[in-house]
């Protein structure tokens, strides 16, 4: 790694801990450090929808994934786009009209307190593998930059997101969100473009491609591949509208703010992953041996597919860009997961059962000490993840969503679908769901499909696609089926439950009035827009530093995009406040 792009990397670092530190000033409160107050403009919340659906991972995982099988990863973030916009058209709205600050409390609305305390406690570990697995996707790809190991990158890196989610709670990682996805965007649509063009098109990319570019390798049997889209794309859409991921659609002053934030939200994940997966499907048409230039990483250095083509055809510097990306990527969801932990516990466990009497400066300070525990947590999670070697990376996560993220989804996402059912009903399908699991997992083969498909044997692809889309299937029929046959035993509610069901259908059916919404604070445009000019200036400097042309507009064309990003930012400084 040349000293430019290691100078770039760490003055990221220190820029992304300095805007931390400026926007920490805006949670002055309890509900600010937790949800922004309700009071972040819409591009705000929608890039901290996109930025937190992915992370490195994508980038090397699903970089790997793009290097071996071709257009088949795409299916995995359009499956997030189709999320988006199911959520742009019904749930956003709907969250955000209960009026709650944490996902936990939508819970509790729903199902009681019980089904709250179980789904509480059943998310902190969660969402800790979930932060674990983002921060390996990193590790992976540092430890090939730099050649150092696994275990340094996590505890480094580890330490930063942590600082930076602590620092200030919702505010600091929404404006950091900001920041990161105008960075990400710039960088990897430039690369995107750039590889495309010195490929000769997508017309050669796609005929250059060893094997099946839609399909992949290893696919005998073209129904595996269309049930394993289908399953897989009804995951992501899962996954992005249940209950416990709705905390990027209370952040908007209102519900339309929401379904704003949704669709720009979807509309990037149609675009971005394109552009994302173009380098590795170059390098792919190319031959590399990718374990012949990465030694270190032996079985896993499919994983540097993206890095492969950065590394060797792009101009000194861009590798650091691209690495301040990477960071980006892992930072944005880490720290969302991080604020999210620390907002349940203070919301669903400190204040209601522990200290009903706080105040508001107690809860910050819990909140805090929250995030903290959670951090570290994450970070040892990581180090332990870092020794698997039976799954790929990208086989790790989704075995993660269909085994450990779906028993809790479901319900999550039926709760405002199908509201007649009995309290019982949130806590027992997730029982159900996690007994699905445990069966899917170590009692169900996959080689028992093979008289349905009329098949002698699978490749290893259709054996692990399938052990994935059998997991997911399964808890879409059986967990999804409980919960909707538990109506049958739905009965009206009385007392305290009676009142709580009334009211939270009441706000469904309520918009939310103009003295309800929170007053937007126009510095969060202001001080992002002239911190994001300032980053994409400096960028455009580094430029000036090479001799050919073609390096120095490589590096004029992503400070640009990022600079107009910044002027663009800080006109919304001017935007209309509620009467």
């Amino acid at each position: 790694m040349e000293l430019l792009d290691l100078v770039i990397v760490l003055a990221y670092f220190v820029f992304i801990i300095f805007a931390a530190l400026v926007f920490k000033r805006f949670a002055k409160t309890s509900s600010g450090y937790i949800r922004g107050g309700g009071a972040m403009m819409w591009w705000m919340a929608g890039a901290t929808a996109f930025m937190t659906q992915f992370s490195a991972w994508t980038f090397t995982g699903a970089a790997a994934k793009a290097y071996e099988d071709g257009l088949t990863v795409l299916f995995l973030f359009w499956g997030n786009a189709l999320g988006f916009f199911v959520a742009s058209y019904y749930f956003a709205e709907r969250y955000r009209k209960l009026r709650v600050d944490t996902p936990m409390e939508v819970i509790k609305l729903r199902f009681g307190q019980v089904s709250e305390q179980f789904y509480t406690w059943l998310s902190f570990p969660l969402g800790i593998v979930a932060a674990a697995i983002w921060l390996n996707g990193l590790a992976i790809f540092v430890a090939a930059v730099f050649n150092i190991d696994l275990y340094i990158t996590i505890l480094i890196v580890g330490a930063v997101v942590t600082f930076v989610a602590v620092s200030g709670g919702s505010w600091t990682v929404s404006a950091t969100n900001v920041i990161q996805l105008i960075l990400l965007v710039s960088i990897t649509m430039t690369v995107g473009a750039f590889a495309l063009y010195e490929s000769g098109g997508p017309v050669k990319v796609i005929d250059q491609f060893p094997g099946d570019f839609l399909m992949g390798n290893g696919i005998e049997y073209w129904h595996i591949f269309a049930l394993w889209v289908v399953i897989i794309m009804s995951k992501q859409t899962i996954n992005t509208n249940n209950a416990l991921t709705c905390y990027r659609f209370l952040v908007t002053t209102n519900e339309k703010e929401a379904k704003k934030a949704a669709f720009v939200a979807g509309v990037l994940f149609v675009i971005g992953p394109v552009m994302w997966f173009i380098p590795p499907w170059v390098a792919a048409g190319m031959g590399v041996d990718l374990q012949a230039y990465y030694p270190n990483l032996a079985e896993s250095a499919n994983n540097a597919a993206y890095l492969f083509y950065i590394d060797h055809y792009m101009p000194t510097g861009v590798l650091g860009l691209v690495l301040a990306a990477m960071i980006a990527a892992t930072v944005a969801p880490m720290t969302t997961a991080l604020n999210r932990n620390a907002g349940i516990f203070v919301r669903n466990v400190y204040q209601p059962l522990i200290n009903k009497q706080s105040s508001e400066r107690q809860q910050m300070k819990v909140g805090k000490i929250a995030t903290l525990i959670s951090g570290l947590l994450s970070v040892g999670a990581a180090l332990m993840f870092a020794s698997i070697r039976e799954y790929s990376f990208f086989d790790l996560m989704m075995l993660f969503g269909a085994l450990l993220q779906m028993p809790i989804s479901i319900p999550s996402l039926l709760a405002l679908v199908i509201v007649r059912t009995p309290d019982w009903s949130g806590w027992a399908t997730i029982m159900v769901g996690l007994c699905v699991s445990a069966f899917m997992q170590f009692v169900f083969e996959v080689n028992w499909l093979l008289p349905v498909l009329g098949a002698e044997s699978f490749t290893h692809r259709e054996y692990v696609d399938l052990t994935v889309v059998s997991a997911l299937l399964a808890q879409i029929v059986i967990t999804g089926g409980f919960f909707a046959l538990t109506s049958l035993f739905y009965k009206e509610r009385t007392g305290k439950r009676a009142t709580e069901t009334n009211g939270m259908l009441k706000n469904l059916a309520t918009p939310i009035s103009l003295g309800e919404q929170a007053k937007v604070d126009t510095r969060q445009g202001e001080y992002l827009g002239k911190m994001t000019q300032i980053l994409g200036g400096l960028i455009m400097v580094i430029g000036f530093t090479f001799d050919s042309w073609a390096d120095m507009l490589t590096f004029f064309i992503i400070g640009g995009l990022i600079l107009l990003s910044g002027f663009h930012l800080y006109r919304t400084r001017k935007v209309p406040q509620p009467a």
